[in-house]
């Protein structure tokens, strides 16, 4: 092989490498092909997802472990970690810009969303440590979609904000205390 060929290749790797320290890992688009189930024990017709919260601990950058998953009109979403390695915490941003945050449920450190009455189209997911620290650790998404009112969704979680009042206070903060840093997409 020729050098050329070599330092063409062994510039590929390094890029590869950069990009991967500096991106969040991202698992794409996911849905749930049993949606609008009417079962009604816990998780009883949900999506298994194995997934690792991909932090940087030698430079110290916290990634997120995010997908786009899918969710129908007028339905029942729900996302519920149900083993981690450590205290989590998803954060899901729906079509319009609805931002939902479970960090621990009732009973333990789990995670668990549920989103009645959906919006069809693609919601932003994010799996992460809890206190946004950089640890590289493996968990399990339960991801379900279940007809309206289904008890799997039995209390459901109300969005705690929006994109765009994220970015107006983000704003306020910078005139009154300096610099800061606004987001450029609807990613937490």
């Amino acid at each position: 092989m020729p050098n050329s060929e070599r330092a063409c290749i062994l510039l590929l790797g390094l890029a590869a490498w950069a990009l991967d320290a500096a991106f969040p890992a991202r698992a794409g688009q996911i849905y749930d092909p049993s949606a609008g189930s009417t079962c009604t024990a816990p998780n009883c017709s949900s999506v298994f997802l194995g997934g690792t919260v991909n932090g940087k601990a030698n430079t110290g950058t916290a990634g997120p472990w995010t997908a786009e998953i899918f969710g129908g009109n007028n339905s029942c979403l729900r996302l519920d970690v149900i083993e981690q390695g450590v205290d989590t915490e998803i954060v899901t941003i729906a079509p319009s810009g609805s931002v939902f945050r479970n960090d621990d449920r009732a009973s333990d450190t789990r995670p668990l969303l549920k989103i009645n009455a959906t919006e069809r189209g693609w919601y932003t997911v994010q799996v992460s440590q809890s206190d946004g620290a950089p640890v590289e650790v493996n968990f399990v998404l339960a991801y379900g979609v279940y007809s309206l009112n289904n008890v799997n969704c039995t209390g459901s979680d109300s969005a705690v904000a929006t994109t765009q009042s994220l970015i107006v206070s983000a704003a306020k903060i910078s005139r009154s205390n300096g610099p800061a840093i606004v987001p450029n997409s609807a990613t937490p």
